[in-house]
């Protein structure tokens, strides 16, 4: 059979074009340590594997989402920790002014200073910013803080942002990224109750005045009705229809209203009381809070219609600051009648019981902002649970993905070590038929 000299040198070249191939492929292979280097590498996997990155990369942005929406949640919780504890101290401030020592003036003034400096915390803390945002302004941009002081010293504050959470959707659950100036302040309440702000200019204004104020507890008007300073005290009694108080009015033996207000003579400086007697059905709201402002016992008396309630204050006038309040039988009269329970008001008006009446609005504010801390901690362990869970489908994405794109280092190395083996047998091969001529392939004599 003839073999043609060129047919022989095809099939080397070939063989060596193939192994040089091979061995060029698994060299790359090894260095980069990928299989996927370029779509034509595997045309049957490419497809699946870039579906697969594309699910990798939402994921990770999943997680890096839940990442910084989880710290801005942490970072706005500490500045609640760091509010509560203001609070906190201002509630023990109050408990030790509400007591029976410091009684001095001066020592209730330098209980006053302290919380002028806590209600400057307060204001600092609703100014905080993160990543160059202020965290109570709501969704509002503000490029200056959002609560400012007013007045000097500030009786409370201007707020410039709105009460809009920010909120960021991930993985299909929507989180807020924050709190609003009411749930961290008590701001702007719907319950009415006073904000932090308020509270601790009330509590330094009170302890610096030493003047006190007794106010209805709740609003005087029943539900679904309004008083104004025109509205008689007879409306305030069940009579043949519905009172309208909330605790009805009811007059003494006689048909009256009586009770004692015991203030200070500003003449005299002295103690003294007056007995203030009312016929209900000419009488109105308005001239119950004239005959105790023209009573001259150092107490002020005005009807607040925005919150229904009857506010009696201790003016200049009263030097002790003290004053106080009784229900008493008219003349002839063989019983009381019920003013102070149907317009809320207590019996005693002193620093004292004014310091304490606080302490119930600092415990609801202490509350409302507690409340808000716990439903940022459930938010955070939520983002938790889902920077979790992600991860875990990432592990085995990415799993599957190196099973795709990854070298087998063991049999690659194999391999290309056999293909250099081949490749060199194969140059050494076609080096020693190029050192041939005729005279080689003639049979010997």
């Amino acid at each position: 059979m003839r073999i043609a000299t060129s047919t022989i040198y095809d099939q080397q070249t070939a063989a060596i074009d193939n192994l040089s191939a091979s061995y060029q492929t698994l060299g790359q292979e090894l260095s980069t340590g990928k299989l996927l280097t370029s779509p034509s590498a595997n045309p049957s996997v490419i497809a699946q594997d870039l579906t697969l990155s594309g699910t990798l990369a939402s994921e990770q942005g999943t997680v890096t989402n839940a990442t910084a929406a989880s710290n801005q949640l942490t970072f706005v919780d500490s500045t609640l920790s760091s509010l509560t504890d203001v609070l906190q101290q201002a509630r023990s401030l109050a408990v030790s002014s509400a007591s029976d020592l410091p009684t001095t003036a001066s020592e209730h003034k330098v209980e006053a200073q302290q919380f002028d400096q806590l209600l400057q915390q307060v204001i600092s803390l609703a100014n905080t910013q993160y990543a160059g945002q202020y965290i109570f302004a709501g969704t509002a941009s503000n490029a200056t803080p959002p609560v400012t002081a007013q007045g000097s010293p500030a009786t409370g504050v201007a707020f410039s942002g709105n009460l809009n959470q920010p909120t960021v959707t991930i993985n299909g659950q929507t989180f807020a990224l924050g709190a609003t100036l009411s749930q961290a302040f008590s701001y702007a309440s719907p319950t009415g109750s006073p904000d932090v702000f308020q509270i601790l200019a009330n509590l330094r204004d009170l302890l610096n005045s030493q003047s006190v104020t007794d106010t209805s507890g709740t609003a005087v008007n029943a539900a679904g009705t309004y008083l104004t300073t025109n509205t008689s005290l007879a409306a305030l009694e069940t009579g043949a229809g519905a009172s309208l108080a909330a605790t009805p009015l009811v007059p003494d033996s006689s048909g009256n209203v009586s009770f004692s207000l015991s203030g200070t003579d500003p003449t005299t400086g002295q103690p003294a009381s007056q007995t203030l007697t009312f016929n209900p059905a000419t009488t109105t709201i308005g001239s119950v809070v004239s005959a105790i402002n023209a009573a001259n016992l150092g107490v002020s008396a005005q009807w607040d219609e925005a919150s229904q309630k009857l506010v009696l204050t201790s003016t200049a006038a009263n030097g002790t600051g003290t004053f106080a309040l009784a229900d008493v039988a008219s003349p002839g009269a063989t019983n009381t009648a019920n003013f102070l329970e149907t317009f809320g008001l207590q019996t005693e008006a002193d620093t004292v019981t004014a310091v304490s009446s606080h302490l119930g609005e600092i415990d609801t504010a202490l509350n409302n902002l507690l409340s808000t801390r716990a439903t940022i901690g459930q938010q955070i362990q939520n983002l938790s649970s889902i920077q979790t869970q992600v991860g875990s489908q990432i592990t085995q994405n990415q799993a599957v993905q190196s099973g795709y794109e990854d070298v087998n280092v063991a049999q690659a190395t194999s391999q290309f070590t056999a293909v250099q083996t081949a490749l060199q047998a194969a140059y050494a091969t076609t080096s020693r038929l190029e050192g041939k001529s005729l005279i080689d392939y003639l049979p010997t004599p």
